[in-house]
C-alpha cells in the first residue's frame, strides 16, 4: 500500500516504526527532524531537518505518524494536533504480535509494539503507545500521549491519566490512579496513587521529585501551508 505519510522523528523510535510499517506493506515517503542533521536509520525515506522542506512534506503528504517515545508524551500529543490543523490525517499501527482484544477502544494515533497485550474493556486515548512487551489488563483507562513502556504491567481498573509515562518492568497494583504528566520509574512497584506532575521510585514507588514536561512546537510557527477541502 502507498500512502503519503509523513514520518516525524529520526531516532529509533523512526527506525522501529518505519519496519513495522514496512512489514505491513505500507511504505512512508517522508521523514522529518528538526533536531538532527541526518537520521540515525538508513532508509528509502527523503529526509530533511529545514523548515522549507518541511512546507513541502506536508503538503505533499496525506497521513502522518510522530515518532516519539520515552516521556515525551506531551511533545507527541501536541506535535500530533498541529499535524492535524494542517488537515493530516493520523494513522494507527498495531504489531502483527501485539493482543489487543476486539472489546478495547482505542484513540487516534495508537501504537502497539510486538508483544504488547491489553485485556477487554480497556479504554486507550489518542497518541498512546505500548511498547514491546507491555501489559494492560482489564478494565482500564489509558490517557492520550501516555507511554507505556517495555514490559510494565497494569492490572485491573488502573488509570493513567494524559501524558504519565509507565517505566519499562514496572508495575501498577488494581485500581490505582497514575496522575497526569507524571512518571512511574523502571522496575517500580506502585502500591497507591500516584499524584500528578511528580516522578515515583521504587518498591514501593516513592515521590523524587516533580514533573515538568516540555514540549517544543516551533517547526510549525508561520507554516502557511494548510490542505483546504
Amino acid at each position: 500500500m502507498s500512502k503519503k505519510i509523513l514520518l516525524y522523528g529520526a531516532r529509533s523510535t523512526g527506525y522501529i516504526l518505519y519496519e513495522m510499517l514496512k512489514e505491513k506493506k505500507i511504505y512512508p515517503k517522508y521523514l522529518f527532524d528538526p533536531f538532527l542533521n541526518k537520521p540515525i536509520f538508513k532508509s528509502n525515506l527523503i529526509f530533511s531537518n529545514k523548515k522549507k522542506d518541511f512546507e513541502i512534506f506536508l503538503k505533499n503528504s496525506s497521513h502522518f505518524l510522530v515518532c516519539i517515545a520515552r516521556e515525551d508524551g506531551k511533545s507527541r500529543y501536541m506535535i500530533s494536533k498541529e499535524f492535524e490543523k494542517k488537515g493530516l490525517n493520523p494513522i494507527n499501527i498495531t504489531s502483527k504480535q501485539s493482543d489487543i482484544h476486539k472489546s478495547v477502544k482505542v484513540g487516534k494515533g495508537f501504537i502497539a509494539l510486538p508483544k504488547s497485550y491489553i485485556n477487554r474493556g480497556t479504554k486507550v486515548g489518542d497518541y498512546t503507545i505500548l511498547n514491546t512487551g507491555s501489559m494492560v489488563d482489564h478494565e482500564c483507562k489509558i490517557g492520550n500521549g501516555v507511554h507505556l513502556m517495555g514490559g510494565c504491567y497494569l492490572a485491573g481498573r488502573v488509570t493513567v491519566e494524559d501524558f504519565a509515562s509507565v517505566g519499562a518492568t514496572a508495575t501498577i497494583l488494581p485500581d490505582i490512579k497514575i496522575g497526569k504528566n507524571s512518571i512511574v520509574g523502571a522496575g517500580s512497584v506502585v502500591t497507591k496513587n500516584v499524584k500528578p506532575n511528580t516522578v515515583v521510585v521504587g518498591n514501593p514507588a516513592k515521590y523524587l521529585r516533580n514533573n515538568n514536561p516540555n514540549y517544543d512546537i516551533n517547526i510549525f510557527k508561520n507554516v502557511k501551508w494548510k490542505k483546504k477541502y
